[in-house]
Parts: structure tokens; C-alpha cells; sequence
């Protein structure tokens, strides 16, 4: 069985009436890099809520300030709305920022959901999906082609040449996240990874079979296809108090997607000893790394639980 690898993911989108700095979302991240975290992550909105207004430090900003300070974590995006971006602009900020981190860039995009986000920044939102794909084709235009040339929608190129280039080649992977079938299929032909979501290693096993039988349908080599599972986790005393702690964070910070499989009960909870079992049930469901969610009462607890992760965890799978 492959080693499956661990990944952070900061706290850079926080509940109504919470607070924190990117100063200290930057400090998470260095410690989980000395601790042996083999990626940080962030999340991606623009805007979140109306009524209940959900503070979110920008994702690229952050990941910038992390690559300046870290030198061996993978950096990603999970997820970055595509939809709502120029991609001319967004393909020269991740070029720029994977030649800043020299070449630990992952971005993970999808197409979004949140609809007064797409108004509020002017993109139509029912065809978010053809958006998408037609921005990730510009993107790996500029960044692999000399001279671009062609219309796509309101964006012409004339002999067009993005430098420089990303150091990773042919370009930084573009991982996607979705859920339903037709999203999955479009994973596997056009992404080269999958981004799941609060998903039990049954879940996960059953949608990344579908991914891959996608992505061999494209001809593409299924063996250097790439995937993590985004999940809650809270070492304890006990799994009783584990699991209230991290249920309530759960209920406070999460929104899970109705058309999903997404579930709380996903959730690594336990003693160190409860959380190592569950772990080697999502590696033997095919994950390959599981992007780690601290969950906590209070945000002063994460690096309390980033430490316990990194001290009590860790060494059971390097």
C-alpha cells in the first residue's frame, strides 16, 4: 500500500464574529512544515455570506506569504472558484507564485456554487461549468505555448507570450473538486487530481473509481493521477469528547453540500491510537493524502492540535 501523506489546511476562512491574522495563519503553517506536513492548503471565496458574513483572507495572497517563508511543503488550493477569475491574470499570479515557491504549486479549482458571489463579481453564473473549462484551457496556454493565438469569448490573443513560465512543467497540476458524475467524469478528462470534501473512505472509494475510469477513458496515466480528502480532525482524551468538539465545529464553520456525500461522520476523532485506525481506512480506500482540518473550540487550539498531529500521528505513517 502506498504511504499516504498528510496535509494542513489553514484556517484562512473563519466564522461570524471569529478572528484571525495571516501573520498567525503563516506561523500555522511554517510549524506544520517543521513537523513533517507534506502540504498547506487554503480555501477559496471572495465572498461568503449575506445575513452571516463569513471573513475569508485571500487564498493566493496567503499562499504567497507561505511560500516566502516555508521551502519544502506543497502549496494548494482547495478550492479555487475558476469561474470568477480573469484567467489571463490568475495564469500570471500562480506563474509567478510557482516560480516564488520554485515549483510546489498545486491548484485545485472548481466551478463554484455560491451565486451572489458570481454576481457580485460579474460572471454569469449558469455557465460557471463552461467557464471553467474554458479558462483552464487559456491558463495552460499561457503557460506552455510561445505564441497564443485565438478568441475565447471576450479574450483575444494576437501572438500572445506569458512570461515567465511556471517552473513546473508542463505547468502546475490542475487538481478539481466536484461530486456529482458529471463532474467526476469531467475530473478525470481534464484535471490531474481529484479534491474530495468530508468524504468516509466508502465515499471516497466509490467516486474515485468513477475519476479513474474517467481519466483512462482520456488515455491518461491513472498511476501519477493525484487525489486528497479534505477532513475534519480532533485528537482527545476520549472519542466521546473528540467527536463533541468536533461536531460542534463542524456545525459552526461548515457548509456540506446537500448533492454530495459529504458527511461530519467523516471526521477523524479519537485518541492518537482511534485516529491511526481510521487513517489506514482511508488509505486502503485509495486516498493519497488527507488534508487535515483541525477542529477546535476555540482558534487559539489549532496549534495545539497541528502539534499533536505532527508529534502523535505522523511518525505511525513515515
Amino acid at each position: 500500500m502506498p504511504k499516504i501523506k498528510f496535509g494542513l489546511a489553514l484556517q484562512n476562512y473563519i466564522a461570524p464574529g471569529e478572528s484571525i491574522t495571516p501573520r498567525t495563519l503563516v506561523e500555522h503553517a511554517t510549524k506544520a512544515e517543521e513537523l513533517g506536513y507534506s502540504s498547506i492548503w487554503v480555501w477559496d471565496h471572495i465572498l461568503l455570506g449575506s445575513k452571516s458574513v463569513f471573513p475569508v483572507h485571500d487564498s493566493l495572497t496567503t499562499l504567497t506569504a507561505v511560500a516566502a517563508t516555508t521551502k519544502h511543503v506543497r502549496l494548494g488550493t482547495g478550492i479555487l472558484v475558476l469561474s470568477i477569475r480573469n484567467p489571463v491574470a490568475l495564469a500570471k499570479q500562480v506563474a509567478t507564485l510557482d516560480n516564488l515557491s520554485e515549483g510546489r504549486i498545486t491548484l485545485g479549482v472548481a466551478a463554484g456554487w455560491y451565486e451572489r458571489e458570481f454576481q457580485a463579481c460579474g460572471y454569469p453564473f449558469d455557465s460557471r461549468g463552461q467557464t471553467l473549462q474554458m479558462n483552464l484551457e487559456i491558463m495552460k496556454r499561457l503557460w506552455t505555448e510561445n505564441s497564443v493565438n485565438g478568441t475565447y469569448g471576450q479574450y483575444i490573443f494576437k501572438n500572445v507570450n506569458m512570461e515567465p513560465k511556471p517552473v513546473q512543467k508542463p505547468h502546475p497540476p490542475l487538481w478539481m473538486g466536484g461530486y456529482v458524475e458529471t463532474v467526476l467524469r469531467r475530473v478525470g478528462k481534464r484535471a490531474d487530481g481529484w479534491i474530495s470534501y468530508f468524504y468516509t473512505p466508502e465515499s471516497f472509494g466509490s467516486s474515485w473509481r468513477k475519476v479513474l475510469d474517467s481519466a483512462k477513458s482520456a488515455n491518461k496515466d491513472t498511476n501519477s493521477f493525484g487525489n486528497c480528502d479534505m477532513i475534519p480532525i480532533r485528537i482527545d482524551s476520549s472519542t466521546t469528547e473528540a467527536k463533541r468538539v468536533a461536531n460542534e465545529y463542524i456545525t459552526k464553520h461548515c457548509d456540506l453540500p446537500a448533492w454530495s456525500e459529504a458527511t461530519p461522520n467523516s471526521a477523524i476523532t479519537g485518541t492518537p491510537k482511534d485516529c491511526v485506525a481510521t487513517i489506514e481506512s482511508f488509505s486502503k480506500a485509495g486516498v493519497q493524502e488527507l488534508v487535515l482540518i483541525p477542529a477546535v473550540a476555540q482558534l487559539n487550539e489549532i496549534p495545539k492540535q497541528i502539534e499533536r498531529i505532527g508529534k502523535e500521528l505522523l511518525p505511525s505513517f513515515s
